[in-house]
């Protein structure tokens, strides 16, 4: 029941934000999820979702495709050294297919360095149309001096444990 609940909110959303263009630059992909999406007449589609990352950071992305699609899918892409978008220095980060109903998988790539990335996503919509719902998640990797941190901390701690037991 929940999960209808989230299909029926993402369709709200996709039917409220109406189409969107086919190239989205979202700027430096903010510390909150990303959740956008479109709904694509039928026909073929690719649509480009931009961003770039400050710091080395993990990202988690899924794709929930509704509606009457034939096959597609979605991927993430480096800007190669040129710095424009699409060319063939690009490099494939991953590619995975659109996932329909009970729900997406979640796909992760560790640790991107600073840089600017974006997803394509693409398919074939069949007659009376698909849409689609991407989601974008990035997290901070730690700095070195963190575990470190860590590690000491927890050598003291297995230094005191261990003097309480001697006595």
């Amino acid at each position: 029941m929940k999960l209808k609940s989230i299909a029926a909110a993402t369709l709200a959303f996709l039917a409220v934000t109406g189409a969107q263009a086919a190239d989205t630059t979202w700027g430096t992909h903010p510390d909150a999820p990303v959740l956008t999406g479109a709904w694509n007449a039928a026909g073929n589609f690719l649509d480009t979702f931009s961003f770039s990352l400050d710091s080395t950071s993990n990202v988690t992305s899924s794709v929930l495709s509704f509606g009457n699609s034939l096959g597609g899918n979605y991927g993430l892409w480096s800007f190669g050294s040129d710095n424009a978008f699409g060319t063939a220095d690009d490099v494939s980060l991953g590619l995975w297919n659109l996932s329909a109903l009970p729900g997406p998988a979640t796909n992760n790539v560790l640790m991107l360095d600073a840089g600017s990335y974006y997803y394509t996503v693409g398919g074939r919509a069949l007659a009376g149309g698909s849409a689609y719902a991407l989601s974008s998640t990035v997290t901070a990797v730690p700095e070195p001096e963190t575990y470190a941190l860590l590690a000491a901390g927890l050598g003291i701690v297995a230094f005191v444990a261990r003097r309480r037991r001697d006595f």
